[in-house]
């Protein structure tokens, strides 16, 4: 099955969710998001997006155990998964890779730093994204 879009954010701040697909879409990728964690996990399943941008403090389902849930699954653990939190700790970035992270990003990112290791996790994958 193939995905419709290239991007999913997880991000339960709506404002925040549209900015960054937003900024998806002005540098080529098509996104999506989804405001709720416990549903996301279906959502990745079903659509088969290339990466997903996660924030950590999220309701009900925090980002951590929703990437373990990601890596975890057997048919969305090859999904690249971005964390992108306003949580600067050390040990949040470190759990967050054990589990299986593929990018940890604070917030405010520069947009091209977010979009070149989105790039780069894309040829990694095996597709280019021009």
């Amino acid at each position: 099955m193939q995905s419709g879009y290239d991007i999913l954010i997880v991000e339960d701040n709506i404002e925040q969710a549209n900015l960054t697909k937003m900024l998806m879409e002005e540098f080529g990728f098509t996104a999506n998001f989804v405001t709720d964690s416990t549903s996301a996990l279906d959502t990745i399943v079903t659509d088969q997006p290339r990466v997903v941008i996660l924030d950590l403090m999220m309701p009900e389902l925090d980002g951590l155990r929703l990437c373990q849930q990601i890596k975890n699954s057997e048919t969305a653990a090859d999904t690249k998964v971005i964390i992108y939190s306003g949580k600067m700790y050390d040990s949040d970035r470190r759990k967050a890779l054990e589990l299986g992270a593929d990018a940890f990003f604070i917030k405010p990112t520069r947009a091209n730093t977010l979009i070149e290791k989105i790039k780069e996790l894309l040829v990694t994958n095996g597709t280019h994204q021009s």
